[in-house]
């Protein structure tokens, strides 16, 4: 079995200058999501067919580091033409092909899988993914005699009663690969909007007596395409929702579901409690009995320990926070370590960056940090110590056990705090 991936698609409605199948949902492009789930199912070297904006699909695909093999559609002229354009790509494929849209991100890897289990089961030429929605308006209709499926209408195309039915097209197939490519041979572009339809096959291999199914396994959301600003807000609410009620069921708490966000990837610990307007990016790692926000952000890399407090406007990115730790206000921690115990006073910032490169910034355990310290890394703050407020710690200090740094620069105040 192979994947073909139709991602040439311009996304007009987008009106954006980037192709629509990269543009981002959590920080990765939509196609990344619909790639991520074919692998899931299997699929290691997908075809993906590239039209506009090839050039930086492709560069996507590159960077992405996983196989793949590139199709052009150098003019778009519809799913069917697509698919035409990968007939000499597909020439040497002898079982079925999976056929999925790059910009419809939200079909879930259990629908896919159960998809092709009643694919084989059934043992048809071609088989459709399809939904059964509420509001049916603007997807193509499946069109079925009794049980039978005898085609699929697009909407232009459809006629009154037609329009009334609730089973859309998904735009995911499965076709055995002799049937699609004598289908092809005989797709016309004679409709509403002079294309050829990929979803003509459909009433073409019925009509010649194939075997033809289509089943309704998908979720209304999982349908949901990638056409317009609106449908990629709409695909971020839905892809956060699933995550936060993925974590609830594993014993977090959102203070406000509706004003949170945590992208896929994130890992969170039981009894952690979320706060609103907390913004958690994938990779993140927060342990057990956190508490996080409100208005925090966790950027990639971020590793919260168990028992830590993140609060008001503190961002985090790749920092391990040790257990315990305390950073309740306004701070900015970023390339550092956090020993356990430790306590950042309000307004405390890594100044991380020195226009080359990254520094790291080390601190140890039960350290006190005053209020407006900023760190220039790298520096090294040992077990114990603390800074007074406003200090500032400048590139290459090494604070000692149980010393005391304050001033502009810091300094040592020659005390030390009894253990």
């Amino acid at each position: 079995m192979e994947a073909l991936i139709l991602a040439a698609g311009k996304g007009t409605r987008m009106r954006s200058e980037i192709p629509k199948v990269l543009h981002p949902i959590f920080g990765r492009p939509v196609l990344e999501y619909v790639l991520a789930a074919v692998g899931s199912v299997g699929f290691r070297k997908p075809r993906v067919v590239v039209g506009s904006g090839a050039a930086e699909v492709k560069k996507f695909l590159k960077e992405r580091g996983k196989p793949f093999a590139a199709v052009a559609q150098n003019e778009q002229r519809g799913t069917g033409h697509a698919v035409m354009c990968a007939r000499q790509s597909l020439k040497d494929v002898k079982g079925d092909l999976l056929i999925w849209p790059g910009d419809m991100p939200l079909l879930k890897r259990e629908t896919i899988a159960a998809f092709i289990q009643e694919h084989r089961k059934a043992d048809a030429a071609a088989s459709v993914l399809s939904a059964e929605v509420t509001d049916p308006a603007g997807y193509g209709r499946i069109i079925r005699r009794g049980s039978r499926v005898t085609g699929i209408r697009e909407e232009l195309d459809a006629s009154d009663s037609e329009r009334q039915i609730s089973e859309i097209n998904t735009g995911v197939y499965l076709f055995r690969m002799d049937a699609l490519l004598g289908a092809l041979k005989n797709l016309r572009s004679e409709n509403a909007k002079n294309e050829f339809y990929l979803t003509d096959t459909i009433e073409l291999l019925a009509q010649s007596g194939h075997c033809v199914a289509a089943f309704a396994l998908a979720a209304g959301e999982e349908s949901q395409g990638i056409n317009s600003r609106r449908d990629l807000a709409l695909a971020v609410k839905i892809m956060n929702e699933r995550e936060i009620r993925r974590h609830q069921e594993n014993g977090v708490t959102f203070m406000a579901p509706e004003q949170t966000f945590v992208a896929p990837g994130v890992v969170i610990g039981p009894d952690t409690v979320i706060y609103p307007w907390s913004f958690l990016e994938s990779g993140v790692k927060i342990g057990r009995g956190c508490e996080i926000g409100p208005f925090a952000k966790l950027r990639k890399g971020a590793v919260i320990g168990d028992g830590a407090v993140i609060g008001s406007f503190v961002e985090v990115t790749r920092t391990k926070v040790g257990k315990k730790v305390m950073a309740k206000h306004l701070s900015y921690l970023g390339d550092a370590v956090i020993g356990d115990g430790t306590n950042i006073g309000a307004g405390t910032i890594t100044a991380n960056f020195d226009g080359k490169r990254k520094n790291v910034t080390r601190i140890g355990r039960d350290v006190l940090v005053g209020s407006d310290t900023v760190f220039v890394a790298p520096v090294n703050l040992a077990d114990g110590a603390r800074t007074g407020a406003g200090a500032v710690v400048t590139r290459g200090s090494r604070v000692k056990k149980g010393e005391t740094f304050a001033g502009v620069p810091a300094r040592s105040l020659g005390r030390k705090r009894s253990s």
